[in-house]
């Protein structure tokens, strides 16, 4: 059965990376939020993938990294909120941050990883989890 789910078995066997953003200004997921996810080796910083979110606030093709592509490493989530919460209507205050960068180290490959963010035009909220 897990064989036959990609996802389920990417998450059931090892070290991923995941994502999800939640609006508490609209009270729903962040649904169309674009995220920029890097490697950063040597100070330099690679963008592995760009993506958009889903109405559930995820990534939608999954985790960002999966047990096949994560390594030990530092990386970043880059989220755009400056063009989500324009693309919304909302009133941005002024010198508002445009975007939200997270950067993390990864020391066990093994381990699976969560960023959840929580966002408002005014403030946010960021972390990195096991599991």
């Amino acid at each position: 059965l897990l064989a036959a789910c990609p996802l389920i078995w990417a998450q059931a066997t090892g070290g991923r990376v995941t994502a999800h953003v939640l609006d508490l200004y609209t009270g729903t997921p962040a649904n169309g939020m674009r995220i920029d996810f890097l490697a950063v080796e040597g100070g330099t910083a690679k963008v592995l993938k760009t993506l958009t979110t889903n109405a559930d606030g995820r990534p939608p093709e999954g985790p960002l990294l999966t047990p096949e592509t994560i390594k030990p490493g530092r990386y970043q989530a880059v989220l755009y909120i400056g063009e989500y919460y324009q693309r919304l209507g909302a009133k941005l205050p002024d010198k508002f941050h445009t975007r939200l960068i997270l950067e993390f180290d990864i020391t066990d490959a093994k381990q699976p990883h969560h960023l959840p963010f929580q966002i408002t035009p005014w403030t946010q909220s960021m972390s990195v989890l096991p599991g």
